[in-house]
């Protein structure tokens, strides 16, 4: 089980097969110059110090056991994004079209979560690697995401990743 940045990590040494949610890469860098003592200004407003991001729950998955709608609210203070999950029964939790709910997210950061996987489950060799995009135990504050957290963990042993069947084996 992996939370935020060690998710990325994760998916970086190959742990399994899903993928770091990149950004738009038909828009070029701007080439443009800007001075030193605004960068603070520029940057800091694309971080992502904490809001709250509405995300859609597999409650039929295991790890969304216990939840009753699939519209759950998720906190997120960082920018690790992870892409949908090549195979469709493994994407636990994706962020929504439209996920903002409360909070400042810069627009280009904004553009980057809507529709990126908030939870994976990957079947990787005999065991499973479970990737949350946030930390569902944030500070102890954020309480309706304990329960994936805690899921993850007790239901891991037992979760089965279904995989989409191919035509060729009909």
């Amino acid at each position: 089980v992996t939370l935020k940045t060690g998710s990325e990590w994760a998916l970086k040494n190959g742990f399994t097969r899903e993928k770091i949610k990149e950004g738009d890469s038909s828009k070029t860098k701007d080439a443009r110059r800007s001075d030193f003592d605004e960068a603070v200004n520029i940057e800091g407003a694309k971080s992502l110090g904490g809001s709250i991001f509405r995300v859609d729950l597999d409650t039929t998955h295991p790890i969304g056991f216990g939840f009753s709608s699939r519209s759950q609210p998720v906190y997120k203070n960082g920018t690790t994004l992870m892409q949908p999950s090549y195979n469709p029964y493994a994407t636990v939790a994706q962020y929504t079209k439209n996920p903002l709910i409360g909070g400042y997210v810069h627009p280009t950061t904004l553009s980057k979560i809507k529709n990126a996987a908030s939870i994976l489950v990957s079947k990787e060799g005999n065991g499973r690697v479970i990737l949350f995009a946030d930390n569902p135990n944030f500070r102890g504050t954020w309480y309706g995401t304990n329960k994936l957290f805690l899921n993850a963990l007790f239901y891991c042993h037992n979760l089965e990743v279904p995989s989409e069947r191919s035509e060729e084996a009909e």
